[in-house]
């Protein structure tokens, strides 16, 4: 199962009857979500709280919550094959397992809160950059190339050893790695 902590935004789109209580944790690590607006549509940015990865969902709509384990699973999984980051495909169900998900109210974890506030940033800027001579814009956006983007990005919270740097995708690979043994 795959705890989503929810930010009040994301709350509520996600609504306070799906939110649960719980201790449990994954093995594939906790995840936060956040929702940010794009050219008036709903973006959802998911972040792993041990390797930072993201997954974005763009032009989310409520009727997603309905099947948001396919929708998650399905763009996880496009974002590691992008990514190339690999896994023993004997694995492919455990994985889709450990991302079925529990919505809990937000755990207040100020370093992903922060990297969540930066990557939404980033995302927003390349997004007018690029995209923003289109009038409807956001049915343009490479997702694939925008998340790439945001994992790529070297962050000091990954580092080993203090003040140490490291990469969103490096840290999945081995998170996945440990995970597949």
């Amino acid at each position: 199962m795959a705890i989503i902590y929810c930010t009040q935004k994301f709350e509520t789109v996600v609504g306070k009857s799906r939110i649960v209580k719980s201790d449990k944790s994954s093995p594939l690590g906790n995840w936060n979500a956040n929702v940010f607006m794009v050219n008036r549509k709903n973006c959802v940015i998911l972040m792993n709280d041990v390797s930072y990865y993201s997954v974005i969902l763009i032009d989310f709509k409520k009727i997603d919550l309905m099947n948001f384990h396919e929708v998650f699973a399905e763009r996880f999984f496009k974002q590691l094959e992008n990514d190339e980051i690999s896994f023993p495909s004997k694995f492919t169900d455990k994985i889709t397992k450990e991302l079925h998900p529990i919505f809990l109210t937000t755990n207040n974890n100020r370093k992903v809160l922060g990297a969540i506030q930066d990557a939404t940033i980033d995302m927003k800027r390349y997004i007018t950059e690029d995209y923003s001579d289109n009038i409807d814009y956001i049915d343009y956006i490479d997702v694939d190339e925008l998340n790439s983007n945001i994992n790529e990005k070297i962050l000091s919270v990954l580092g080993k050893k203090k003040r140490g740097y490291g990469y969103p995708n490096d840290a999945m690979q081995e998170l996945l790695n440990k995970f597949c043994k």
